[in-house]
């Protein structure tokens, strides 16, 4: 486990919303300190009933200017099955997957396309 990833999950299992642990997970990256990365990203949500993973990744690659957001979409999609909350709180019934996998995957995930820039 990446240390992006253990950052952000340990900021969900401290009581940060998914789309929050994220952004304080990669301040560093976005030039900004935890407490503003937090009040950048979109809550969870907050467009169209999206998961904040999903969200926030999309929110820090654009401030980034980095063009990668149809490829996280495809990454979040093939590892979810869905961009809603809704949808992935359902489908998790019974097989022990939380929001905190979802944070700490769509962590990785943007660490990997920060890695290919």
């Amino acid at each position: 486990m990446s240390e992006m990833e253990m950052k952000a999950r340990a900021n969900h299992k401290n009581g940060n919303n998914c789309s929050m642990s994220l952004g304080m997970a990669f301040a560093d990256k976005l030039g900004m300190t935890e407490e503003e990365a937090k009040n950048f990203v979109p809550a969870p949500r907050s467009i169209d009933g999206k998961c904040g993973g999903y969200l926030s990744v999309v929110a820090m690659l654009e401030k980034l200017g980095i063009d990668k957001t149809k490829e996280y979409e495809q990454m979040f999609l093939e590892k979810n099955g869905s961009l809603f909350c809704k949808e992935l709180i359902a489908q998790r019934t019974g097989t022990g997957r939380t929001c905190n996998d979802i944070v700490g995957e769509a962590a990785a995930m943007l660490e990997s396309l920060l890695a290919e820039n």
